[in-house]
């Protein structure tokens, strides 16, 4: 049983440290770097994995960061095409 929560409790500290390092990235600095014509790939390298996804194989649009504070990417063939963002500073 304590074998069972210490395994709980480490994975919970593992999720809310790779929380914690995605929203380090969902900043205005970061935001403002993204520009329309970027690839999937160039978008990634700024923001890390994406939250959220429409299609992850062929992504459309894609969210990093919470309802509360993201940033928004929509692209057309792999390429940004638009951005919005929520919560920046």
């Amino acid at each position: 049983m304590i074998a069972r929560m210490r395994m709980v409790m480490i994975a919970a500290l593992a999720l809310l440290t790779l929380a914690a390092c995605a929203d380090n990235k969902v900043t205005r600095t970061n935001y403002n770097l993204i520009d329309v014509g970027m690839h999937y790939s160039q978008v990634q390298a700024i923001l890390g994995e994406p939250t959220w996804c429409d299609n992850m194989q062929r992504p459309n649009e894609c969210r990093w960061g919470t309802d509360d504070k993201h940033i928004l990417v929509t692209f057309a063939a792999r390429r940004v095409v638009n951005t919005k963002s929520k919560g920046l500073n």
